[in-house]
């Protein structure tokens, strides 16, 4: 609900060695190689689902009496040749998918008409000026294990107030988005106390409690669909602590099957496994990189095949997150 991340806190550390995986990757070429064939697998014939055509103005927002020029924009999806036409107040204010417009003190309708072929959509926004912080607020809540979340209201609604700035204990603050909202970095657990400031004064403060987690999760693992013999593997496992404390050694446990030769049982089907000791703060990313160079031949034979690699991320004996991916070699 109030879970926007804010990159400037998140911190990427990565491990400057080659990872068990590239030893995981091309094992498996190797182990496989007596039994592999150039037989190409069935391809998927699953058509990906069609979007639907929208239309996006933005959130509604408050703006204070001295910026009262605002650049507003269209964002569309799956939208062929649109023709654009903005009102403002009812009257007709420009016909371009951007629109530079002045307001005065007050709340204003914006509304966007969007043509394509015999189709119309409608975004609309409202725009209020004001000159007072009267009614400006803000509310908050638990954005994640590891995140406290925040949004700005005008007058009890959710609103985006441009220029308010939270912090968080002793840190610098942080301005809120065009939407009024904002999520912390990963934070240890225990008490923080915040505080919210518009147009020098302050609007809001409190306090909030964290509860210790030890958790970590992969957020991606990066690997090609699909790859010929001789390819130069390059792709990398990203993993971030979600939890309230740090994390200073997991494991990881790799399986690979290659699905052309199931039938084959456990021939089919190899596990690996590392430790790693590296300390991982709430919040922080971990980057481990994958790169290698698969073989064109081996004892002769193309290494071809069908592969899902499974990878296990655990944490003091406990599995803590499960990613699998899918790749074929031609």
């Amino acid at each position: 609900m109030l879970s926007e991340l804010t990159k400037k806190f998140t911190r990427v550390k990565k491990l400057h060695i080659i990872s068990i995986l590239l030893i995981v990757v091309l094992a498996s070429f190797l182990i496989y190689s007596f039994f592999i064939t150039d037989e190409e697998s069935p391809q998927n014939t699953t058509k990906p689902p069609t979007l639907e055509p929208s239309v996006s103005i933005g959130c509604d927002q408050v703006i204070w009496k001295n910026n009262t020029e605002l650049a507003l924009q269209a964002s569309t999806r799956n939208i062929n040749a649109p023709v654009f036409q903005w009102r403002v107040d009812g009257k007709i204010a420009g016909n371009t998918q951007k629109l530079l417009q002045k307001f005065t003190i007050g709340e204003h309708k914006v509304a966007l008409n969007i043509s394509f072929g015999n189709k119309t959509l409608q975004a609309n926004q409202s725009i209020i000026v004001i000159d007072s912080i009267d009614g400006v607020l803000m509310r908050n809540a638990s954005a994640s294990k590891n995140q406290w979340g925040f949004q700005t209201t005008y007058k009890g609604k959710n609103t985006g107030v441009k220029g308010v700035r939270i912090s968080i204990d002793s840190s610098l603050p942080q301005e809120v988005n065009s939407c009024g909202q904002l999520s912390t970095q990963g934070l240890f657990s225990g008490e923080h106390k915040w505080n919210a400031q518009y147009q020098g004064k302050n609007i809001a403060s409190g306090t909030f409690n964290l509860k210790e987690i030890s958790e970590i999760k992969f957020t991606k693992i990066n690997v090609a669909p699909g790859y010929m013999a001789g390819d130069t593997v390059n792709g990398s496992m990203i993993l971030k602590n979600t939890g309230t404390s740090a994390i200073k050694a997991f494991e990881i446990k790799t399986i690979i099957i290659n699905h052309n030769f199931e039938w084959m049982g456990d021939k089919a089907k190899k596990e690996y496994s590392a430790q790693y000791n590296s300390e991982v703060k709430p919040g922080e990313v971990y980057e481990i990189p994958i790169k290698v160079t698969i073989p064109e031949k081996v004892s002769g034979i193309r290494p071809a095949g069908s592969y899902t690699i499974t990878v296990n991320l655990i944490l003091n004996g406990k599995i803590m997150d499960t990613k699998a991916v899918n790749t074929e070699v031609k």
